[in-house]
C-alpha cells in the first residue's frame, strides 16, 4: 500500500483543466486548491510503482509548473512474503 501527498502548482489560467485531468487519474484525489494555482492532492494505490508513475505523469499535464512530494507512506503487503522474511 502506498499513499503520497503532493502540492501541485499550476498556471492559474489552467487550474480548471489541470484539476479535471488530475481528478481523472487513477488513485488521485484533490483535497484543496487555491486561485493562485496550488492544489493539494493524494495518490493512493496498492502498488508503489503506480504512485511513482502517476507523479511523473503529473509533470506532463499542460499547465502544470511543478509538484512537490510532501509525504509518502509505504507498507509492503505481508501476504506477498513467506513467513520468516
Amino acid at each position: 500500500m502506498s499513499i503520497c501527498s503532493l502540492v501541485v502548482r499550476a498556471r492559474p489560467e489552467h487550474l480548471a483543466a489541470v484539476s479535471d485531468t488530475l481528478a481523472n487519474m487513477q488513485g488521485v484525489e484533490i483535497h484543496a486548491s487555491s486561485e493562485a494555482g496550488k492544489l493539494v492532492v493524494t495518490i493512493d494505490h496498492p502498488e508503489r510503482e503506480v504512485c511513482s508513475r502517476t507523479m511523473m505523469e503529473m509533470q506532463n499535464i499542460p499547465g502544470v509548473l511543478g509538484s512537490s512530494l510532501i509525504y509518502e507512506y509505504f507498507e509492503e503487503n505481508p501476504h506477498n512474503h513467506p513467513e520468516g522474511d
